[in-house]
């Protein structure tokens, strides 16, 4: 029963996409749509985050604001949480944007706080994180942009630690590497 109305929700919301754009493309051909202002203030979304750290891929979601206060530069806030519950962050980035317009290719350079517990004692490390991407817009008339990106994390401080119960001997690291994927309304 339950499948049945996880395909109605599915197709109601597939109906609802159509209906949206239904005439876009007979009304007037895509190179001729109007540009909309492509370099809104603000924007807000989430991205799915792939973090490979101690020889394993941890998942998790980031949510993000972001405020574009130049054509080439922008500053965010952002949260993660890993599904795993190894650790949570906040912090916040600094985007380069090459050229300067909404579908462009950007360096990240952010500054955040991991927040993980090890052996009963919790730690707020710092940690530096340096990263490269691109925003992706597959209509001109839209008010949302796909991310991805890619980067490189250094934790100072306390390392974020694997240890089992049954080894005597456990793995630490300061370095991680992420994949982000994510999608964002302006």
């Amino acid at each position: 029963m339950m499948a049945r109305g996880v395909k109605i929700f599915f197709a109601a919301l597939l109906l609802a996409c159509v209906q949206a754009f239904a005439g876009y493309f007979i009304e007037q051909s895509y190179e001729d749509a109007p540009a909309k202002d492509s370099l809104s203030t603000f924007s807000f979304g989430g991205e799915l985050e792939l973090v490979y750290y101690l020889s394993s891929i941890h998942p998790g979601i980031l949510l993000s604001g972001e405020y574009r206060f130049h054509k080439h530069h922008s500053a965010d806030l952002f949260a993660v949480a890993l599904f795993s519950g190894d650790y949570l962050e906040v912090g916040a980035d600094w985007r380069f944007f090459f050229r300067g317009t909404r579908e462009d290719d950007f360096l990240r350079l952010g500054v955040s706080f991991i927040s993980f517990e090890r052996y009963d004692k919790s730690y707020f490390p710092p940690r530096i994180t340096l990263g490269y991407g691109r925003d992706i817009t597959f209509f001109k008339n839209t008010s949302f942009l796909f991310r991805i990106e890619l980067d490189a994390s250094y934790i100072m401080g306390r390392a974020l630690v694997e240890h089992k119960e049954n080894d005597f001997f456990g793995r630490e690291t300061h370095f991680t590497a992420a994949l982000n994927i994510g999608f964002y309304l302006f």
